[in-house]
């Protein structure tokens, strides 16, 4: 009968590790899963961070959009509209000059008294006329940045397509004293790299009695500052509120 006591011998095979070649494919398995696992993780930041940029770019181009379109649907406004109507004469606000990259138009504005600042007529010292436009300009260490840029008439004068930029020599960009040009966009986020206008009317009546009926097509792509690697555009359209009634139609594209 066995003796219980005595200790078991282990077979030499059963002693044995794991062999070198053993050790070096788990190794390198574990490599293989751990490489993939890493290149995993990455690409996920990288996603992460693409949308992120890609998502604040178009906020920031929707954002521009916003307030071009809420100040085009005041354009050719006019207090007395009722009025002219009954007289069968023509707004003087309703006039609208159009370019590809720039727009200048007019709106009556209220005085604190509630009315307009002078009835029929299109005040100038008083802020009435408007224009938008696309310029690029070098700012900071950025050349050729695209800027979409406001300006409001004053002392008498309007605003023109080919007036002077904003000053973009200091941060942040101020206003053009004599031509009254301002950036509307920011240039340390955005680089405008299209500000398309479409002056899509439709023309209504015979001469002398016609009416031209407006809506303006507008159109921003853009990219973030210091970025190419993502270019997105956003567009909408308004219908101009004030039909341009003119013997001579062609008046209807001249500076309000």
């Amino acid at each position: 009968m066995r003796n219980r006591n005595v200790p078991r011998i282990s077979s030499p095979r059963r002693a044995a590790g794991f062999s070198l070649v053993e050790l070096m494919v788990a190794l390198v398995a574990g490599l293989i899963v751990s490489a993939a696992l890493v290149a995993f993780t990455m690409s996920s930041f990288r996603s992460n961070g693409e949308y992120v940029l890609s998502t604040r770019l178009t906020q920031e181009l929707r954002n521009s959009l916003d307030l071009v379109m809420r100040d085009l649907r005041r354009a050719g406004y006019d207090q007395g509209a009722m009025d002219l109507l009954a007289s069968d004469t023509g707004s003087p606000f309703a006039a609208m000059h159009v370019e590809a990259e720039c727009v200048i138009y007019a709106y009556d504005r209220e005085s604190p008294d509630g009315s307009g600042f002078i009835d029929g007529v299109v005040d100038v010292d008083n802020g009435e006329v408007r224009a938008l436009r696309r310029v690029e300009v070098d700012y900071a260490d950025q050349e050729d940045v695209g800027v979409i840029e406001y300006a409001v008439s004053a002392d008498g004068e309007r605003p023109a397509c080919d007036g002077d930029g904003a000053d973009y020599d200091q941060f942040p960009p101020q206003c053009n004293d004599d031509s009254t040009w301002c950036p509307l966009s920011d240039p340390s986020i955005l680089n405008i790299t299209e500000f398309a206008l479409a002056d899509n009317r439709t023309i209504v009546g015979t001469a002398p009695t016609q009416v031209v009926l407006r809506d303006i097509g507008v159109q921003i792509s853009g990219q973030l500052a210091n970025s190419t690697e993502f270019t997105r555009t956003v567009k909408s359209s308004v219908r101009v509120r004030s039909d341009c009634y003119n013997e001579d139609i062609a008046e209807c594209d001249d500076i309000p």
